[in-house]
């Protein structure tokens, strides 16, 4: 384990202490903080460190006006796909939001407002970013902001040798690659439209670039959403990553799309005897905060797409919830609106919204204290059919 790798986890022990809800890295996906904190290490500055704790003391203290930046940032370069996922609102065609790329000039007005202040970006959400034909520069761009930054891909795009030297020099950190099989006939349940044979080309290219550049980044995941159809692959998938030479693979538990109550979908898609990969709430959100806790994710991030508009998060996916547009007013005017004041409002049980806004409906409101006191509060739903093979009803907890 190196200095830097020691020296990040202690000071992650150390801001949990003083984190509310849970540390800012617990939303991730095990196997991925330590990695997650590495990166941002890289790029340490102590202004970005001096607005963390600011921005943790104002969640602390439930402010609905943050002085501080957030300083974990989703931006969605493009919200095209090729794929048809069938538990991804992109893939299922439920979002209302035009589709297209950003352009470069919104990107840079953005990363220039919060560079001294963003620990991550991630430059992906409902979008395949390969689909950016100029997804390195973007990469790039805050890479040289020092920022660390971070891309999920499909990898379905056909790479050529020049792209993938782009990309390996751009100074990505983290590329995380989604493969859920290792036949096509059990990828393509999943991954829709996709095809196996040139994601492994692709994978392939981009490992042996890396290798030849002689670069550290970026660190190359395989991710493996665990489900019924594929479970049985594991072994084989953790095999072939490690003959392939990728840096690391990440079995995930499956997610469900916002609304989803279906038991057969559960049913259908969860996998069986491996409690490691079960939830015992199936539907609700990874990162839902235990009872009388805020959504961390008003004070900590928030999401770009690809047109301006920003959200607090990727499950507000339709344009006519957007918290406001940062193509044409700055982030603080937005960060401090009426929009993200009510939703911060929202779990502070002594005040009352000033508007209505999509976070409303959000199990992650919905099961918290003050949406007990306003009367919103809606039951968890245990399934049981995630653990066995019966058809038992679901039951409210």
């Amino acid at each position: 384990m190196s200095v830097v790798t020691r020296t990040a986890i202690a000071t992650g022990r150390l801001l949990e202490r003083f984190q509310v809800n849970r540390f800012t890295s617990a939303a991730v996906s095990d196997g991925r903080r330590e990695q997650q904190v590495e990166a941002a290490f890289r790029y340490f500055k102590w202004k970005k460190l001096l607005n963390l704790w600011r921005v943790e003391w104002q969640l602390r203290n439930g402010k609905t006006h943050v002085t501080g930046y957030p300083y974990e940032w989703e931006i969605d370069t493009t919200n095209i796909c090729q794929l048809k996922c069938p538990l991804c609102h992109t893939g299922l065609g439920t979002i209302d939001r035009n589709k297209g790329v950003m352009h470069f000039d919104t990107y840079k007005k953005v990363v220039d407002e919060m560079k001294d202040y963003c620990i991550w970006l991630t430059l992906y959400s409902w979008g395949e970013p390969f689909l950016n034909k100029r997804i390195d520069e973007f990469i790039a761009y805050a890479h040289e902001a020092e920022i660390a930054t971070t891309i999920s891909t499909n990898l379905n795009k056909p790479l050529t040798r020049e792209m993938a030297e782009k990309i390996v020099r751009s100074g990505l950190d983290t590329m995380i690659v989604s493969i859920d099989g290792v036949t096509q006939e059990v990828y393509e349940k999943y991954r829709v439209a996709g095809h196996l044979d040139k994601v492994l080309v692709n994978l392939q290219l981009l490992i042996d670039t890396k290798r030849e550049l002689r670069s550290k980044t970026p660190y190359i995941e395989w991710q493996f959403i665990v489900m019924r159809q594929n479970q049985h692959q594991i072994p084989e998938a953790r095999a072939m990553s490690e003959k392939m030479g990728v840096d690391g693979i990440l079995f995930k538990k499956v997610d469900f799309p916002l609304g989803e109550q279906e038991t057969d979908t559960a049913q259908k898609w969860m996998p069986t005897g491996i409690e490691e990969y079960l939830r015992e709430h199936p539907f609700e959100r990874p990162f839902r905060e235990e009872e009388g806790e805020r959504c961390w994710r008003l004070w900590r991030s928030t999401v770009v797409n690809w047109d301006g508009g920003t959200a607090p998060c990727c499950y507000l996916t339709n344009a006519e919830d957007d918290f406001g547009n940062v193509s044409n007013q700055s982030f603080m005017s937005v960060w401090n609106g009426e929009d993200y004041k009510s939703a911060r409002q929202l779990f502070n049980i002594d005040d009352e919204p000033a508007k209505r806004v999509g976070c409303v409906t959000c199990p992650v409101y919905t099961g918290s204290e003050a949406a007990k006191a306003r009367g919103h509060h809606t039951p968890r739903i245990v399934l049981e059919p995630v653990y066995t093979s019966s058809t038992s009803a679901s039951k409210e907890v």
